[in-house]
């Protein structure tokens, strides 16, 4: 069967499915696609309320029970899902960026459940999936088997949509600074800001106001205008050998640097490293371009003043550079106070996936 999934993802032939017909034709639509809609993280399911009733409806409740892995000062799930009968999703609603087709086809005879993956389908930037089989229970069979393989494709393609989006409109002048200042290359928002521009380290902000918040001047609507913000920061540290690669080493580095360039909005405060123990940073070593590096995950807070308050999750990359002689830093890190943290998590991881080491 899971032969049967892969060889789904790469067709890209035509195949009718209940009066949806998905073609090879530039995603199935003449001419230029409009960009996908919806909500990042969530996926809309279209399948019939008769058949999501029941066993259906309750394999997708637990298969997205699962916790999101990372930093979080409170758990969050990793992928949300709509469930909606089709005939209610008009023309707009179908180019969802998430969109999962679920039919039982009885009418015809079918070996086995058959799944269907396709992008940019009927919108850009869409990953469109149809699972069919005609027999139910083999159908909610292979959901409670293989609908965790599919959560997570979803969730990979949000990741690969960030990078694309971060690497075709790239903050040119944080990027050649931190080339030539740090050998790293990294694409993160155009619209963040330079904070700090110094020998030793390069700190930029990227602000902005959640829509769902702003003041509505039309209605007089108070909605309180809130706000998130991505930090960006780059320094490097002498490699002299194994012990500079040591996670030790390198928070310690790290809380050095962050207590004389990041401060707070309270005099005296600045950003700090959370080490309780439900909330340890957690590391891992991995390759990245053939370079030794470790990636950090934890969370920060304000420290050094008593009316300091405040932090949220950080990612960071420490990796080996092979000609300077340096362990260069890329920490990124979240303050949203009022909003769950899953997507601005996997904003910074985007704008991580983007590094690469250069002269």
């Amino acid at each position: 069967m899971k032969n049967l999934i892969l060889i789904a993802i790469l067709f890209l032939g035509i195949v009718a499915c209940q009066n949806e017909t998905v073609n090879s034709n530039n995603g199935g639509i003449s001419g230029t696609l409009t960009q996908a809609n919806g909500t990042p993280g969530e996926i809309l399911v279209s399948i019939d309320n008769a058949l999501w009733k029941g066993d259906i409806e309750a394999i997708f409740k637990s298969k997205f029970a699962d916790t999101a892995q990372g930093p979080y000062i409170f758990l969050e799930h990793t992928f949300d899902y709509t469930q909606e009968d089709p005939s209610t999703i008009n023309k707009v609603r179908k180019k969802n960026r998430n969109f999962l087709r679920i039919i039982l086809e009885t009418d015809v005879k079918m070996d086995e459940t058959e799944a269907i993956v396709k992008k940019d389908f009927k919108a850009s930037g869409q990953l469109y999936v149809v699972i069919r089989d005609s027999d139910k229970a083999r159908l909610t069979q292979f959901l409670n088997d293989e609908l965790k393989t599919y959560i997570a494709l979803f969730d990979l393609e949000e990741t690969e949509r960030l990078v694309k989006k971060y690497q075709n409109n790239p903050n040119v002048n944080f990027n050649n600074t931190a080339k030539e200042k740090f050998g790293i290359s990294i694409s993160i928002p155009s619209s963040a800001k330079f904070k700090a521009n110094k020998d030793s380290i390069i700190y930029a902000l990227d602000k902005s106001v959640e829509e769902s918040t702003r003041d509505n001047p039309k209605t007089g609507a108070k909605g309180g205008t809130y706000w998130a913000q991505r930090g960006i920061l780059i320094w490097s540290s002498p490699y002299v050998g194994e012990e500079s690669m040591d996670p030790l080493t390198i928070l310690a580095t790290r809380d050095t640097t962050l207590k004389y360039n990041v401060k707070g909005t309270v005099e005296g405060s600045y950003m700090a490293t959370e080490y309780a123990p439900s909330h340890r940073p957690k590391f891992e070593y991995f390759d990245l371009n053939g370079n030794k590096a470790v990636k950090i995950e934890g969370l920060w807070r304000h420290n050094g003043a008593p009316g300091a308050s405040g932090g949220g999750p950080f990612v960071q990359y420490s990796v080996v550079h092979p000609t300077r002689g340096t362990v260069v830093h890329i920490s990124t890190h979240i303050f949203a106070p009022r909003f769950n943290k899953r997507e601005y998590i996997r904003q910074i991881r985007a704008m991580l996936k983007t590094v690469v080491v250069v002269e």
